[in-house]
């Protein structure tokens, strides 16, 4: 009875058209990629973990090895553009009581074996508190809302490269 209810899932997805974001990845990235952060000065921690992110993604969700610039498949280069906080939220005093940090992070993606390349712009926010006791708890949540931000432009970039791999096919 378990067989034919597999088989019947089984049947499903394939009917369906439905592929996993790795096969649709391959068209785009190939099997390899190599990561090129160019490093915001302003916020080196931020890049770092924008980078480590990355690697994360294209290992986890990619399936795709981490190489050397010559040996990659692809090279995917990643700044970030911009980042700003605004006022969203004031006390009775006029004090600042919430922030919304915001964040721009283009991403080029250059295929080597195809020589196709596409660039990628992404914008995010996220909100944090201020702590008018301790500026260092600020300085912590400021960081946590751009990683934040951040991983939210990398989930678009996820759909982003499924979707141009799929239409890489096309052609």
């Amino acid at each position: 009875m378990m067989r034919y209810f597999i088989c019947l899932i089984a049947l499903i997805f394939y009917g369906c058209g439905y592929a996993p974001v790795a096969h649709y990845s391959q068209n785009a990235l190939g099997d390899s990629v190599y990561i090129d952060l160019k490093v915001n000065l302003a916020n080196t921690e931020n890049s770092v973990q924008l980078r480590d992110l990355l690697y994360k993604v294209m290992v986890s969700r990619f399936q795709k090895e981490i190489k050397g610039k010559e040996e990659a498949d692809s090279i995917v280069s990643v700044v970030i553009k911009h980042i700003s906080d605004s006022s969203i939220a004031t006390d009775k005093n006029g004090f600042t009581t919430f922030y919304r940090a915001n964040i721009t992070i283009e991403f080029e993606i250059k295929n080597k074996s195809t020589g196709q390349g596409k660039t990628l712009t992404n914008s995010a926010y996220y909100d944090y508190a201020v702590s008018l006791a301790d500026p260092t708890i600020t300085y912590n949540n400021r960081l946590e809302a751009i990683a934040e931000a951040s991983g939210q432009c990398v989930d678009r970039l996820i759909s982003q490269i499924a979707y141009y791999g799929k239409d890489m096919r096309k052609q």
